[in-house]
Parts: structure tokens; sequence; C-alpha cells
């Protein structure tokens, strides 16, 4: 028997008696507790296989098995033991079980008539010795062979197993990779924009910690994440770090300690984890705060970790730990200072020259250094002149003989802001743009890409105030438009550009609101929304966009699809509908889909309304979605045995199975029948395989096996074969 060693260096909680370890191989794991999965919080810790299956599983410790379950889904065979202070232990993803279990299983599935149970056993039904064989790994539900190990106090809380008794050796030292500055609000800003901002952290050998590269400017709320990983000493495999503290200018702002989390919370891993992807980051960061809504009890500090710093230089830190105390940190700098800004920009043809114009604003800067520079290709800059200016109005003649002009505003303390001009050209067409909408809780930011440089700075106009749009790039803008739900019949937004008619933009401002139910309609009544009074976290104003989807093969698109914005997830799934037109495609075969990837949907509901003349789902979050249709069946081969086979009294029976439209997702649309008589089909999603599984020897003869599968919009495929057993 296998003892696990505890390290005298963890911490008290973590001091207790220890458990068996629960396979026969040197101590390994390939995840820890707290990690992110697509859902939810990974609930306990996964212990290597090696690649392998087959491993004898060993009770932890004294105990009764209390629950085992079957699924093709999630947690495969589970397997769940109750000990005697009343924890729960759940080993997973189990390959078999032993007796008597296996044997309770393979009867109750018989019963049923499926393969999926769910059975519970009292007290002293079948009691279990610590180090008892108990089942077997595999790597049934989802992942691949590994052993799934929870450890659930007796509220059935799921805790984390390596500060309750079960230790592995760790010398190494979590990785920082980067941090992420998010603002928070339209008057907040990183770098001077709206998106959030990633910092590349750097090892410096001789402070024996990680470093980012520069001070990154901030204004208004902003709070900080980080990407980071640890590893333990037996595999390389990259796990989730146990502690995380944030340190502003030496004093302790907030702090994550991954030790518990309930079941009924564990979708809140959306508000611990940013749900945006963020550019040049590979994974998802940990929030140093406290998002609104946020029940989880991981956190610590004075307040909610949202930073609202005072003008000037600030130094952050990051501590990162893991249970064996090992310790990183990253220190980099917040400097807190309003960014300039260069409005109206634009080149005008006077009767005594050309001049470039603009008013230079500075919120917090009494002095700032504006540079003109001049440009033939749009990509290297020569230097016209440099100053120290008051905010104000900017002039300057120019000649005709450069096409690009350029005013660079920058501060004292290195913030800076552009805007960038092209020579007005008589014989050029009207300045075509693209305009992207990025909603924000109370804004939305319009993105405007020119074809061409323009010779003037869009004008913008949102209800009866202008707004100023920065320049981002050469021929991109952004303005931030503000969402007042005190007029919520305003939300216009008017964009004027030299030579261009004028392009109207019409903002939703229904506010949804914590605490209170909502049934919204969009784009014509073609999308509702119903929100219930426990959906929202805090207050947004949803917004809908139609495009075009370009959707694979398996599917059919039939209209635009939508994008619904801003990037937020719900405590309560909200009921998504789509209106679909009667007569253009068969409603059952019809499903709501989310765009996963480019060309990748996945469906999330297809229930529909043959009154209303709509489908619903429930979605957990926004993203993109579409109304599509899979009409083709489902593949299925590989029949075994196949046609003609001569086999054995107890043959190997299944089929390959794959669907890339709909897919399958209930074991009642997956049929084995044999001579007529149904098979208990035990379906492997992620190897594309069915078993079926009978409870007698075949008599000698001729049998005729048949394989029917169906897909979530009904389409089937059936496959057989005869064959003669000998």
């Amino acid at each position: 028997m296998l003892l696990l060693m505890v390290a005298a260096s963890l911490p008290a909680s973590a001091q207790e008696v220890p458990f068996v370890w629960p396979l026969r191989l040197a101590p390994a794991l390939s995840s820890t507790f707290g990690e992110s999965r697509s859902r939810a919080f990974h609930a306990g810790i996964d212990l290597k296989t090696w690649g392998e299956t087959g491993h004898p599983v060993q009770a932890l410790a004294d105990g009764y098995i209390w629950r085992v379950r079957t699924s093709p889904w999630g947690y495969g065979r589970a397997l769940y033991q109750k000990l005697a202070d009343g924890r729960i232990v759940v080993y997973a993803h189990l390959e078999d079980f032993a007796a008597p279990v296996a044997e309770r299983v393979a009867q109750a599935q018989q019963q049923l008539g499926r393969y999926s149970v769910d059975l519970y056993f009292e007290a002293g039904e079948i009691p279990v010795l610590g180090g008892a064989v108990i089942a077997w790994s595999g790597e049934s539900g989802a992942g691949p062979p590994h052993l799934h190990l929870e450890l659930r106090d007796a509220d059935n809380v799921a805790i984390n197993p390596l500060l309750n008794g079960f230790a592995i050796a760790d010398t190494v030292a979590p990785t920082l990779q980067r941090v992420a500055i998010t603002p928070h609000g339209r008057n907040a800003q990183v770098e001077g924009g709206h998106d959030p901002y990633v910092l590349n952290l750097r090892w410096q050998p001789g402070r024996g910690e990680f470093a980012g590269e520069r001070a990154v400017q901030v204004l208004g709320p902003v709070s900080i994440s980080a990407l980071m990983y640890d590893r333990a000493d037996a595999a390389p495999n990259k796990l989730a770090p146990y502690r995380a503290a944030l340190h502003i200018d030496g004093d302790p702002v907030f702090a994550a300690h991954y030790k518990r989390v309930g079941y009924g919370d564990m979708h809140q891993m959306f508000l611990d984890r940013p749900l945006a992807a963020f550019k040049g980051g590979v994974g998802r960061f940990y929030n140093l705060c406290r998002l609104p809504g946020n029940r989880l009890e991981f956190y610590e500090g004075p307040d909610d970790g949202i930073l609202n710093l005072a003008k000037g230089l600030h130094e952050a830190v990051v501590a990162v730990a893991d249970v064996n105390g090992n310790e990183s940190r990253a220190r980099f700098g917040l400097m807190v200072d309003a960014p300039p800004a260069i409005a109206g920009a634009r080149i005008v043809a006077k009767a005594d020259g050309t001049f470039i114009e603009a008013r230079l604003t500075d919120a917090d800067d009494p002095l700032v250094e504006v540079e003109l520079a001049s440009s033939r290709d749009g990509k290297t800059w020569r230097r016209v002149d440099r100053r120290q200016s008051r905010p104000g109005p900017l002039k300057w003649r120019i000649h005709r003989g450069v096409p690009y002009w350029r005013i660079r505003a920058r501060a004292a303390a290195g913030v800076a802001a552009f805007a960038i001009c092209r020579l007005p050209d008589d014989g050029a067409g009207v300045p075509n743009f693209s305009l992207e909408r990025r909603p924000h809780p109370d804004f939305v930011e319009l993105v405007m890409r020119y074809a061409q440089v323009p010779s003037a700075a869009p004008l913008v106009r949102a209800d009866t105030a202008n707004i100023s749009p920065r320049q981002t790039g050469l021929r991109e803008f952004r303005v931030a438009v503000p969402l007042d739900p005190s007029d919520p019949a305003a939300g216009t937004v008017l964009l004027r550009t030299p030579k261009a008619a004028v392009q109207k933009v019409v903002l939703d401002r229904q506010l949804v609101q914590p605490g209170a139910a909502a049934e919204l309609t969009y784009a014509s009544g073609a999308v509702e929304l119903g929100f219930a009074t426990a959906s929202a976290y805090a207050p947004f104003f949803p917004q809908v966009a139609a495009f075009e989807p370009s959707v694979p093969a398996s599917l059919v698109a039939t209209g635009s699809a939508f994008a619904l914005g801003p990037d937020v997830s719900f405590d309560h799934k909200v009921e998504l509908r789509f209106r679909y037109d009667r007569g253009t495609m068969p409603p059952e075969k019809l499903g709501i889909y989310r765009e996963v990837a480019a060309e990748k949907w996945t469906l999330v509901g297809n229930e529909w309304d043959a009154v209303g003349r709509q489908v619903v789902a429930r979605v957990r979050r926004f993203g993109r979605y579409g109304l599509l249709a899979d009409l083709e069946a489902p593949e299925i081969g590989s029949l075994q045995p196949a046609e003609g086979a001569v086999v054995g009294p107890r043959p190997e029976i299944r089929g390959a199975v794959r669907d890339q439209g709909a897919g399958i997702g209930r074991e009642e649309d997956i049929e084995f029948e044999l001579d007529g008589r149904p098979l208990i089909a035990e379906y492997d999603p992620e190897a594309g395989r069915v078993y079926g599984h009978g409870a007698e020897n075949l008599s000698p003869g001729a049998h005729r096996l048949v394989l029917r599968v169906r897909d979530m919009s009904g389409n089937q495929a059936e496959i057989h074969s005869e064959f003669t057993v000998r």
C-alpha cells in the first residue's frame, strides 16, 4: 500500500492523516483544483495515468460506497465514497468498477434498458477499507486517460484536496506570464483605450522576480488579472496556482485562495476569469478583483480590488504561490494620467495657404509636447516642428508636396495621442469606411476603419452632444458613445466624414437590471431575450447586431446571425428566442447555434414554439448565435461483427458514429438491436464509437445486428449486418 507523504512545509490545514494514494503509480498530477474549464471550475485534481487505462484504483481511506453513476458524458463512470467523517470522495472517468458495484450497475442497466444509471447505497451496504481496489482507471466521459479525484466536505461542497490531507512533492515556483489591466466604465482608460491591455513579463535573475516591460497608463477604475501557471516535480503539466495576491505601493489590496467552491456557484468561474480572450494572451487570466454578483468564497482584501488610484506613478506587485509555499512575484508600474486628446484635426485650403488644424485638450497637464510630422507613405515620418503647447487650438501652414501629416501630443508622463490627415484629393472618391460595434455595459465603442486616410477626422454626434473620436491607426478611429437609461427612445448616432453622406447608427437603450425580470425584443422581432430576476450580475444595455454567418457544409444558415453583447455572463440562464419563417425550412431541423471558432458552430438549444414560430435556447453568456438547420443524417459505419463474419458466442459489438451538425446528445437516440431485441448501447462521444452489451452469450447460428442513430435534429441513419455464431 502506497501512503502519501505530507511535506513539513505544508500549511497546517493540510497536515492531517495522509490518504492512501489511489493509484499504484508514482504520484503525479495533470490538473489541480480551481483550474478553468469551458463552463465551470475544475472541482478536483487529476492524477496522471501516463496515457494508459486499467490501473487499479484504491480507496483513499475507510468508508462506504455511497453512489455510483454511469454516463457517456462528463465524469463517465464515477464512484462516490463516503468517509467516516462525512466527507465524500469522487473517483471519475473509470474504466470499470470492482465487485460488487460492477454487478449492481450491470443489473440496473439491464432492468432500465439503458447505459446511464445513478444508484445510491446505504451506509452498511458496500463498506470499503482504505487501500482496497474499488475500480480501474479509464477515459470514460470527457478527456484522455486519467483519474479525476474530488474531495467534498459533509455539505457536498468541493474542497481543495491539496489542503486536506492530500499532498504531492512540489519544489517548483509558479510562473507569471502576463498581466492584464482592464478599464471599467466609459470614463476609464488603459493606454488611452477601453480594451484590456496585456503587459508582458520578463524574468529578472538579479532581482529574483518577474517585471513588466514598462509602466502602463491608466485612468479611472481599473482591475488587474494575471496569466500564470504552476508545475510540480513529477510531471511537466501546467497546473493552477493556489494563491494570488495584489499589492499596490506596498499595501495589500486583494487576494484569492482557491480553497473551496459550491457546485451551485461553479458557473461563476466566468466572474473569476475574464470572458474576453485578450489579444497577445493565451489561456485564461485570473482576476484579482471581485466583480459585482460574485459569491465565491475565495477572496480576501479590504474591498473589491477595483483600483481607482491618484495621479502619478504607482507600483503594483502580483504574488503567486502553490500549496507548498513556493512563490513568485511580478512587479510593474501603473501611471495614472489623463491622456491628451486631439479633436477636429483637418487639412484646409485657404486663400493664404494650406493649413492643418486641430484642438488640443488635456485634463490634468497645463503644458503638452506637440509635434508635427510629414510622410510620403504614412509609415516613415519626418519631424517638421516640436513645441510645448497649452491646451487649445493648434495650427500650422503646410506645403502640398507631402500627402500625409501627423500631429502628436505627448504629456509629461509619456502618454500620447495622435491625429493623421491626408491632403484633399479632388479626384479621390468618397472615403468609405466599415463600422464595428463593440458593446460595453454602459457604452458602445464604434470603430471606423477607412479605405483611405481622410482629409479630416470624422465628426460624431450622439443624440444632442458632439463627441470627438480618437485616432487609433492610420485609417482607424474610435468613439465611445454613452448609453443613458433616462431616455430609452434616444440612441441615434450620426457619423460625418468629408465628402461622404451622413451615416446613422441606432444603439439600443433597453436596460437590464439585477433583481428585475425583462422581456426584450430586437431586430424587428427576429430576436427576443428573456431575463429572469436573477440573470444579471450588474446593470447593462444589451446590443444585438446582425451579421452574415459562415457555416460548414454540414449546416445551413437560415438568414442573418446575431452578435449579442456586451461579453457578459449570467447567474440564471437567459432565454434566447429566434423567429423562423414558415416554409423555408422544417422547424424540427432548426436549432440555435453558438459560433465557437471560424466556421465552427455548436448547438445550444432547439426547442421550437410552433405557435410563436420561434426556436428557443437558454444561454449562460452572450456571444455570436445563429439559427441554423441540420439536414444531414449522422455517419455510421465499421459495424462489428461485420457482414458475413463468423464469431464466437461473446463477440465485441460496436460501430463508429460521427455527426458534424447538431450532434448526438441523447442516449435514446442510439439504438442497438440484435435479432430484434434491444441491447444496452454505450456511447463514447470523443472516440466516436458505440458499444453494444447483452446479458447472455449468443446461440450458434445466424444473427442480425442493427445500429440506428439520430442526431439532435432528428436526422436518422441505420446500418445492419448479418453474421454467424459458430
